[in-house]
């Protein structure tokens, strides 16, 4: 996600916001309590997902490389693990709430407005169908 003030010949509504990885994971903290304890389903973060799993993908990538007997590697091990664990986390408390209430959300994500957030991913509507 990166946010650059429109250039010319850019176009003017794609605009993205740049976040360093500790932004990126505050972001993911802030959506996964927010969803945890929200009595309804709220507007998906799938962007944000989408790049925590990327970063994990890079970060899995060094510990590959890194010498297993490192003190360094074990914490950078560790809060891979930790990371893991609150992504794995947000998609199941979502994933719950779209169980639970289904008829709801399908609603919902129908009689939405055009310009309207959707508050499903792809992935998360296909499943409340099923």
């Amino acid at each position: 996600m990166a946010e650059e003030p429109d250039q010319e010949g850019s176009d003017a509504g794609s605009e993205e916001v740049l976040l360093t990885p500790a932004q990126l994971i505050r972001s993911l903290e802030q959506a996964w309590m927010n969803e945890k304890f929200a009595p309804e389903l709220l507007e998906s973060k799938s962007e944000i997902v989408e790049c925590v799993v990327e970063q994990l993908e890079h970060m899995e990538e060094n510990l590959k490389r890194a010498k297993g007997g490192d003190l360094k590697v074990g914490i950078h091990r560790m809060e891979v693990e930790r990371i893991r664990y609150i992504l794995s986390s947000y998609l199941r408390c979502r994933l719950r709430k779209i169980e639970k209430y289904f008829p709801h959300v399908l609603e919902k994500e129908k009689t939405r407005a055009e310009g309207d957030p959707s508050i499903l991913s792809p992935e998360e509507f296909a499943f409340a169908k099923e």
